[in-house]
């Protein structure tokens, strides 16, 4: 900083702050948040678009990555003793597991998911029941294991 103000100083350089008036920081800041609400009406639209033209298999990974998202909010929940932000990763990934329950059909693999849904569900009730971030970290490694399972079979139908 010493050497900037030096070099400023040498070469005569005249540094002039320009006054902005309110109206002005009124301007700008409506500038940047229509800025901002124009990339969140673009992401949106995005992961609209991407929603309606995935494959089921794709669409089910996005569900896991949901699942483990909200699972790791709800371990972060419980480590900073933040019981509401516990609840509302618990909460969205039950909500995703009943939907995948809810989207599988009853056949021989289907019922087989479901019943890891179920053990699923059943775990995360449990750590939250016991405030457990030990038994949420080894949810996550359960659903990543479906998740490998599922990638493997999408490579080997391409």
């Amino acid at each position: 900083m010493k050497k900037i103000l030096e070099d400023i100083s040498v070469r005569n350089i005249e540094i002039i702050e320009e006054e902005t008036t309110e109206s002005e920081k009124t301007e700008q800041t409506i500038k940047t948040e229509d800025i901002h609400e124009k990339t969140k009406n673009i992401r949106e639209r995005f992961a609209d678009d991407s929603l309606k033209t995935a494959d089921p298999v794709t669409l089910l990974l996005m569900c896991y990555d949901i699942a483990k998202n909200s699972i790791r909010k709800a371990i972060e929940g419980i480590s900073t003793k933040n019981y509401e932000l516990k609840y509302e990763g618990i909460s969205k990934a039950m909500k995703v597991f009943d939907l995948l329950m809810a989207t599988t059909e009853p056949n021989d693999v289907g019922k087989q998911l479901i019943s890891s849904y179920l053990f699923i569900t059943q775990k995360i009730t449990e750590a939250d029941i016991k405030k457990d971030k030990e038994l949420l970290e080894k949810v996550i490694g359960y659903i990543e294991e479906l998740e490998e399972a599922w990638k493997k079979i999408k490579t080997k139908t391409k």
